[in-house]
């Protein structure tokens, strides 16, 4: 019997070695004030190795089928929006596919660009949630709103904890549920900072949802910022987004700063609560 346990607690934690930040990793930071936050932080992990999209060779479909595994079965992973477990296939056509949490089509719309195959903002999902997702900037849904409901995985999920695609705060907009809204979030400001004016493309998030819309660059933007900090705050980092960053790093050799120090957003991303409680943003 004991050894039946112990069996069940290997396959229950297979590949959930989570790892701390190699030492020194973060000893050129200086997050004294916002300004110098942003520049060391962009000179540490701007000069990730980057991977093909797809290929016969090591391709964003292996980092990410390791990334988003299941914990609780080593031979499935975990989608994103839908929480719901479903068997590796290795790539190519199949009930999930890669979601561009920064969608592509602003601001890198070649697969060769470094962003679209920069695995800390891709995520595993299934087919039908990304089409509904699309690239709606993330928002609360206000009117209109379609539910697209979760799998109970993972000790999270289920009744009360869905995706909504609708109308709000001006614009088509996504609305991730409660158990992944901070991935999403801190996958964002990874972005803004990671890719700055003088490399390929310029990303910046905003507020302003004219601003958002298809872009080869040089400037791109995507949002919606106040609702991305507030739901910094409301998901707080877990697990299942260390080791996303910890297998991403193993490959990439950056890391999200945002999941390893959740702190600096407040540093980069001074923040005031209004008189509704919401989260208003002064960022760049």
């Amino acid at each position: 019997m004991r050894a039946l346990w112990i069996t069940l607690l290997l396959t229950l934690f297979a590949g959930i070695a989570l790892a701390d930040p190699p030492p020194g990793y973060y000893d050129s930071v200086d997050d004294s004030n916002g300004e110098a936050l942003r520049r060391t932080l962009h000179n540490l992990i701007r000069g990730h190795t980057r991977f093909p999209y797809t290929s016969s060779s090591t391709d964003t479909w292996d980092i990410l089928e390791e990334a988003d595994q299941n914990p609780a079965n080593p031979g499935e992973i975990l989608d994103l929006y839908q929480n719901r477990t479903f068997t590796k296939f290795g790539g190519g056509e199949g009930p999930y596919n890669r979601e561009h949490s920064w969608p592509n089509s602003y601001g890198f719309s070649s697969k060769g660009d470094t962003a679209y195959t920069d695995c800390h903002h891709l995520f595993l999902c299934d087919m039908e949630y990304n089409g509904a997702r699309g690239n709606d900037p993330f928002g609360p849904c206000e009117t209109s709103c379609t539910t697209y409901a979760t799998d109970v995985n993972d000790g999270q999920g289920g009744s009360g904890q869905s995706n909504f695609s609708g109308f709000g705060m001006g614009t088509d907009v996504w609305e991730t549920w409660i158990g992944r809204r901070g991935d999403v979030a801190r996958a964002m400001f990874y972005m803004d900072v990671r890719y700055e004016a003088g490399g390929s493309v310029d990303l910046r998030l905003t507020d302003n949802a004219a601003l958002i819309a298809s872009s080869d660059g040089p400037v791109a933007y995507m949002g919606l910022r106040a609702t991305l900090l507030q739901w910094h705050v409301e998901d707080p980092v877990d697990d299942r987004e260390r080791r996303h960053n910890d297998v991403v790093y193993s490959y990439q050799g950056n890391r999200n700063p945002f999941v390893d120090h959740p702190e600096w957003v407040d540093t980069l991303v001074p923040v005031q609560k209004t008189s509704l409680g919401g989260m208003k943003a002064l960022y760049r």
